[in-house]
C-alpha cells in the first residue's frame, strides 16, 4: 500500500514507454554505436574495439546483479522513482563529457560509467512494467515496451549519421542529453512499482515455464555473445565492402528494425506462450544470420544476415523477459537477473572474438588462407553448440515430466 493506505496502482504503460525510447536513444548511441565512434574518430583496432565491448559487459553484470539489494538497502531513505531520477539524471551529465574532453579515454570512461547506470536503470523500469499484470496483459506491456526501446536503439544508430564522419563521440553528448528530457516523465510513474497479486500470477504460469526460463536463460545470454561479438567488428566489415561510412551506421541498424517487427509478432499472437518451437526458432535465426554476416562476401549477403539476426534476438529477448517475471513475480531481482545475463553475453561475446580472431591469424601464420571472420565464428558457434546443449536438456527434462503426468 501507498502512504496514504491505497493500494498500490500500476504507472501508465505510455509513460513508461515514452521514457524507455528516449533512454533507450541516449544509451543504444553509446552500446552499440560505441564501435563506430572509437574505429572512426580515434582509429581502435578490431582488438581495442572488442576488448572495450568486453569491459562494457563485465560492468553491466557487476551492476545488475546489485540493483535489488542497492533499493532494499535504501528503500527507507530512496524510493524506486527517486533512484529513477538520480540514474537519468547522471547518464544526461556523464554524456556530456566528450564535449569538454574530446579524448579517446574520456569516450571509454563515459561508455563505462553508462554500462553501470544503465544495469541498475532496466531492471528498476522492468519492475514497474510488469508488476500488477499477468498473462496476455504482461505480453501486452512487454511489447509495447520492446517496440520502444528497441526502436529508440535503432534511431540511435540512424541519428548517428549526421554526426559520424566530422565529429563522431559528439553523438554521445547530444543524444545522451535525451536521458536528461526522459527524467521529466517520472512525475507520472508511481513512487514504487503496482502490486503483483500472487493467485492471478500463479493462474498464468504454467507447469513448464519454469523449465522454459531455464532455457531461455541459456539462449539470452547466447544471443548477446553473438550481437557483443558482431557489433564491435560491423565497421570494419562494413570497410572492407567498400561501403561510404556516412551510410555504414544506418546499414549497421537494420537487424534493430527487424528485432522490431519480429517482437511485434509476438507482441500480437500469443500462441508462442509455452511452445519450445519458439525457442529453437531464435536460436537457428540468430546463429546463422550472425555467420552470414561475418563472412559476408557482398552486402546483400551480409543484410540478410542481420535480417535473420535480428529475427532471433527478437524472439529470444521477448520470451526471456516474460517467462523470467512471470516466474519471478516482476520483481526486480528477476529484472536483474535478465540484465545480467544479458551483461554476461556482453562480456563473453568480445572475448570470444579476440579468440577467433586470434585462431584466424594463427592460422594465416601456418599458411592457412582464411579471412579473420571465420576464427570469429569457429569460436562462437562452439559456444552456441555448448549452450544448445543445455536448453535440449532441459527441453528433454520437461518431455520426461510430461510423460510421467
Amino acid at each position: 500500500m501507498d502512504a496514504d493506505g491505497s493500494m498500490h496502482r500500476c504507472t501508465p504503460l505510455w509513460a513508461i514507454c515514452s521514457l524507455t525510447f528516449l533512454a533507450s536513444i541516449g544509451t543504444g548511441v553509446v552500446w552499440n554505436g560505441i564501435s563506430f565512434i572509437v574505429e572512426h574518430q580515434f582509429g581502435f583496432s578490431k582488438q581495442q574495439t572488442l576488448a572495450l565491448y568486453g569491459v562494457l559487459g563485465a560492468t553491466y553484470v557487476v551492476g545488475s546483479l546489485s540493483t535489488g539489494r542497492a533499493l532494499r538497502a535504501l528503500e527507507s531513505h530512496l524510493s524506486p522513482r527517486t533512484a529513477l531520477m538520480f540514474i537519468l539524471m547522471l547518464e544526461a551529465l556523464v554524456c556530456s563529457g566528450p564535449w569538454f574532453v574530446p579524448k579517446p579515454w574520456m569516450v571509454v570512461a563515459v561508455a563505462c560509467v553508462i554500462s553501470v547506470l544503465s544495469s541498475w536503470l532496466w531492471p528498476i523500469i522492468e519492475s514497474y512494467l510488469t508488476a500488477g499484470r499477468h498473462g496476455g496483459a504482461m505480453r501486452n506491456a512487454i511489447g509495447f515496451w520492446n517496440l520502444s526501446w528497441t526502436g529508440g536503439v535503432a534511431v540511435a544508430l540512424v541519428l548517428m549519421g549526421s554526426f559520424i564522419e566530422e565529429h563522431a563521440s559528439m553523438a554521445i553528448v547530444m543524444l545522451g542529453a535525451l536521458h536528461g528530457v526522459a527524467a521529466l516523465l517520472l512525475v507520472c510513474f508511481t513512487r514504487e512499482p503496482g502490486a503483483h497479486d500472487e493467485e492471478q500470477s500463479a493462474a498464468h504460469v504454467q507447469d513448464e515455464y519454469p523449465l522454459l526460463l531455464r532455457a531461455a536463460r541459456v539462449l539470452l545470454p547466447l544471443s548477446y555473445v553473438l550481437n557483443a561479438a558482431m557489433s564491435p567488428l560491423l565497421p570494419y566489415l562494413l570497410d572492407d565492402l567498400e561501403v561510404e561510412k556516412g551510410v555504414q551506421t544506418s546499414i549497421g541498424s537494420r537487424w534493430m528494425w527487424v528485432r522490431i517487427v519480429a517482437m511485434a509478432i509476438m507482441w500480437q499472437l500469443g500462441f508462442w506462450h509455452g511452445r519450445w518451437g519458439t525457442l529453437l526458432l531464435g536460436g537457428v535465426t540468430m546463429t546463422s544470420g550472425f555467420a552470414l554476416v561475418v563472412m559476408s562476401p557482398a552486402v546483400w549477403v551480409l543484410m540478410v544476415g542481420l535480417g535473420l539476426f535480428g529475427v532471433g534476438l527478437g524472439i529470444v529477448y521477448y520470451a526471456a523477459l516474460y517467462y523470467a517475471m512471470s516466474v519471478g513475480k516482476a520483481e526486480v531481482d528477476a529484472g536483474g537477473t535478465h540484465e545480467a545475463l544479458i551483461g554476461v553475453g556482453y562480456t563473453v561475446g568480445p572475448i570470444a572474438g579476440l579468440v577467433g580472431l586470434g585462431v584466424s591469424r594463427r592460422a594465416a601464420d601456418a599458411g592457412w588462407d582464411l579471412w579473420d571472420g571465420a576464427g570469429v565464428v569457429a569460436i562462437t558457434c562452439l559456444l552456441i553448440g555448448v549452450g544448445a546443449i543445455g536448453a535440449v536438456r532441459t527441453y528433454l527434462q520437461a518431455r520426461r515430466k510430461r510423460q510421467v503426468r
